[in-house]
């Protein structure tokens, strides 16, 4: 499921309150005989509920930044030490 690849990669616990209700929704989503007006009201829910988790997220270590590289091969040398 999307969402919960979202939250594992976003680091947050699918216990917290606003996770499981995302993830309450998308089950509703899924629902094979879901009426039209409901998935619109539910897909808008899930989108600002995705949002609001988004904001949350652990921040993702950008690759090939120089600066933060030197910063990991010095903290990493002072482990050794």
């Amino acid at each position: 499921m999307a969402v919960r690849a979202d939250l594992e990669r976003w680091g947050i616990a699918e216990d917290t309150g606003l996770a499981a209700s995302a993830l309450d929704l998308a089950a509703r989503l899924s629902v094979p005989d879901i009426r039209p007006a409901a998935a619109s009201m539910l897909h808008a829910q899930l989108r600002a509920t995705l949002a609001e988790l988004a904001k949350l997220a652990k921040p993702e270590a950008e690759s090939g930044d120089p600066v933060d590289e030197l910063q990991k091969r010095r903290e990493d040398r002072r482990k050794g030490a």
